[in-house]
């Protein structure tokens, strides 16, 4: 019945497979690279943030699923 009310084509969804496949062979390079621009974000908010300002988001940065 759910096929009758389609009234167009499915389109294919991004996932693992779009990824590079579901066979994780690529997930420490993935890794490596989320690492590396959490690094990065880390540091430009640093480089912006007054003394003050850094002071406060290490007092209430939530840890733990806060």
């Amino acid at each position: 019945m759910n096929e009758r009310e389609r009234s167009h084509p499915e389109t294919p969804q991004s996932g693992p497979a779009a990824a590079g496949g579901t066979d994780g062979s690529n997930l420490n390079a993935i890794h490596a690279t989320g690492a590396a621009l959490l690094s990065a974000a880390e540091e430009a908010i640093s480089r912006v943030l007054s003394g003050d300002s850094l002071a406060f988001n290490q007092a209430v940065r939530q840890e733990g699923g806060q």
